[in-house]
């Protein structure tokens, strides 16, 4: 698919104190929508809603009606626009651009207009080459448009004022001139297939929550099977997928290969497939995320946020428990959160609206902190087996878990931590996970993708020339079940701990 244009939804915030906002290209699949409305908050039609086309080579809001419930109208007003071959696509273009100068200033073309102006182009011809009036003029002088130039002399020819000849056609075809192309808009008939109400069912691609293009396993160049190669669009039936099978010519789709996969759950991407030899774990998660409602798939959204999963199997098990988190879609970040907890804890005749003008990012983060909670695009997340609006000792020096990694004593956070909130003396890391978790994991300064943490240490480590220290099953993070603040772990001399005690016991020992 080709992006046809880009769109922005927004919603004004409780108490009017800003707007969730989120941007979408279309066309996009029903998955990719919902993840879009529920950044956006754009399910809560009860707020100011907001839909804005904020790019496109055709479209713009001084003549479209566009308005909040434009949705799904624009969706398949871009799917029939992705479809169209290049010379239709010049025809819309041209039959488009002539009914919208018909339009007064204060007037607007309905979507549904737009939508059926996409059917009945093949009445409309289309000269190339064609972009001036000039050389609109010499085109029917030289291909006898009209009789009147037919037995004119070759001689006689180069006196004719091919601008102006091109001039009269134009106004008399309602002609438009779209980049090397001239498109005589009065053979279009306005067609009346979409009523404004019942847009045709979604297509299986359309509804998938996972698309991907399969083929044969080639015998020894990739590219000698991508012409065989078909989307198999997940949930999908035992049977689909035989059928499937048998098409390709092979015993199983397991036997095949992926080259390219789409996915309805952004934090599913196509490395964490792997192979076809997944695919029934694929499709059983497809089947059950599909059973959800819209908030449950959101939430498994925010729960895979905050996790930073990066397998297929991680994924799965975040799926499994996510109903052990709690889930506030409506705080945007860490401040509007703020401002929500202190309402939630304050006595029932405090005025919240004092509680506006409040901006302190440092606390509101550091509440967070306390709670163990994470900020998404689509809310904030508690951690597992945690309350969002737990009462918290929030003066109390934070606490974090005790480890053993690489050698030496470490203090673990599965929430980043910045480097302005490193206490003095002690050396901020980051942890990437790896297939088998921190057992095939490394240990660099910033990660990005498959983060599994952030540890302090007392010493500065040598990443070495790669900037890594690569993580195996004796070096990984052991965890002691202790827990220290920053400021005692700075101070501690752990010289007078047996660390080679904890492998028996479990935790270390003075």
């Amino acid at each position: 698919m080709s992006i046809q244009m880009t769109i922005e939804l927004s919603t004004e915030k409780p108490r009017q104190n800003g707007f969730y906002t989120a941007h979408l290209d279309l066309p996009a699949t029903d998955m990719e929508i919902e993840d879009a409305v529920r950044r956006a908050r754009f399910h809560n039609e009860s707020a100011r809603r907001y839909l804005v086309i904020e790019e496109s080579e055709l479209f713009d809001e001084s003549h479209l009606a566009v308005s909040a419930d434009s949705l799904h109208e624009l969706n398949y007003l871009a799917r029939r626009l992705d479809g169209l071959s290049d010379e239709d696509a010049v025809k819309f273009a041209a039959v488009y651009a002539a009914r919208t100068e018909e339009f007064p200033r204060d007037a607007y073309m309905q979507v549904r207009s737009a939508i059926n102006m996409t059917y009945g182009l093949d009445a409309v011809p289309v000269a190339s080459n064609v972009s001036n009036n000039y050389e609109l003029g010499k085109f029917i002088v030289e291909n006898d448009f009209d009789e009147r130039f037919e037995n004119i002399p070759d001689s006689v020819l180069e006196y004719l004022d091919y601008r102006a000849i091109g001039k009269s056609f134009r106004e008399q075809d309602g002609g438009e001139f779209i980049g090397r192309c001239y498109v005589p808009t009065r053979y279009y008939e306005t067609q009346n297939v979409y009523d404004g109400e019942h847009l045709p069912p979604p297509s299986p691609e359309q509804s998938a929550v996972f698309s991907l293009l399969v083929a044969p396993a080639p015998e020894s160049d990739p590219d000698e099977v991508l012409d065989l190669a078909q989307w198999l669009h997940l949930p999908a039936s035992e049977e689909q997928m035989d059928a499937l099978a048998e098409q390709l010519g092979v015993d199983k789709v397991q036997d095949c290969v992926f080259y390219d996969f789409k996915s309805g759950i952004p934090q599913i991407e196509k490395y964490m497939i792997r192979s076809m030899s997944n695919i029934e774990k694929l499709n059983k998660l497809a089947e059950d995320y599909s059973a959800l409602t819209a908030e449950k798939r959101t939430m498994f959204k925010a729960v895979m946020e905050r996790g930073y999963t990066s397998t297929l199997d991680g994924a799965i098990a975040a799926f499994k428990c996510m109903d052990n988190y709690e889930f506030d879609f409506e705080a945007e970040n860490s401040d509007d959160f703020f401002k929500k907890y202190l309402a939630y804890h304050a006595p029932t005749n405090f005025d919240n609206r004092w509680l506006d003008g409040i901006r302190s990012e440092v606390d509101a983060d550091r509440l967070l902190q306390r709670l163990g909670a994470a900020q998404t695009p689509y809310g904030i997340v508690s951690k597992q087996f945690g309350s969002l609006f737990a009462l918290t000792d929030y003066f109390e020096a934070e606490k974090f878990e005790l480890i053993e990694v690489v050698g030496q004593p470490a203090l673990f956070s599965d929430s980043r931590i910045s480097d302005t909130e490193v206490p003095n003396g002690l050396h901020r890391y980051d942890l990437r996970v790896g297939d088998d978790d921190f057992c095939d994991g490394a240990i660099e300064k910033n990660v990005y993708v498959n983060y599994g943490g952030s540890i302090l240490l007392q010493q500065p480590l040598d990443l070495g020339a790669d900037g890594y220290i690569q993580l195996d099953e004796d070096s990984s993070p052991n965890f002691t079940g202790e827990e220290m603040t920053a400021e005692k772990f700075a101070s501690t001399d752990f010289t007078e701990y047996d660390i080679e005690d904890i492998n028996q016991t479990g935790g270390m020992r003075l």
